[in-house]
C-alpha cells in the first residue's frame, strides 16, 4: 500500500497543480474618474471581449480636506490607481456575467457593447479641475446611447499612473 501511495501521490499532485494553472484569469480593468455635473464618480472599468463595463467603486473625490463632502485620497496613494477605490464598493467580480445585476448594483454603472463603439481615443493632457491629483490623460469612448449606456461620449480620466497605450490596446482588441 505504501508503494502505491508513493507512486500515485506525485501523479495526483501534478494533476492538482495543472488544474490550478488552468484557472481563468481575472477580467482586465483600469481605474477612471468621470465627471457627473458638479460631482465625480470613480469607476473600475472592466474590458471583456464584448463589453466595456463601468462599476462605481467610489463617489465624489475631493481635493484637500473633504469636511465630510466626499473622499480625499491620501498623498501616498495618489499615484496608485487602486488607491482611489473604496474597498467596500469593489464587489463586482461575481457580477460580470450578469448584466442586469451589474447595472442594478449602482445607478451610475454602465455597459458599453463593443459592437456599439464608434471610436476610442486618448487625450494625454491633464484634466482641468483635477487639482493636484495626478492623471495620465483621458480615454474617450464614443458609442451608441441605450438603456445600459446613457452617454454618447464617455470621458474616462485615468487617475494616478496608468498606461494609456496599454488601455487603448486592451479596448481595441
Amino acid at each position: 500500500m505504501k508503494i502505491l501511495i508513493v507512486l500515485v501521490l506525485p501523479f495526483l499532485l501534478n494533476i492538482h497543480s495543472t488544474a490550478v494553472k488552468m484557472i481563468v484569469q481575472p477580467t482586465p480593468y483600469f481605474i477612471a474618474m468621470e465627471y457627473k455635473g458638479f460631482s465625480n464618480c470613480m469607476y473600475k472599468v472592466y474590458v471583456t471581449d464584448s463589453l466595456i463595463m463601468g462599476a462605481k467603486v467610489n463617489g465624489y473625490i475631493a481635493c484637500g480636506p473633504s469636511f465630510g463632502l466626499g473622499t480625499s485620497v491620501p498623498v501616498k496613494f495618489m499615484h496608485d490607481p487602486e488607491g482611489y477605490i473604496k474597498k467596500k464598493f469593489d464587489t463586482y467580480d461575481s457580477l460580470l456575467t450578469d448584466e442586469a445585476a451589474f447595472l442594478k448594483r449602482d445607478k451610475f454603472n454602465f455597459i458599453v457593447r463593443r459592437s456599439d463603439v464608434k471610436k476610442i481615443w486618448h487625450d494625454p493632457s491633464h484634466k482641468w479641475g483635477m487639482g493636484y491629483y495626478p492623471d495620465t490623460g483621458k480615454i474617450y469612448v464614443e458609442s451608441a446611447i441605450n438603456s445600459e449606456n446613457k452617454k454618447a461620449v464617455r470621458e474616462l480620466i485615468l487617475v494616478g499612473d496608468q498606461d494609456p497605450a496599454g488601455i487603448l490596446k486592451l479596448m481595441d482588441r
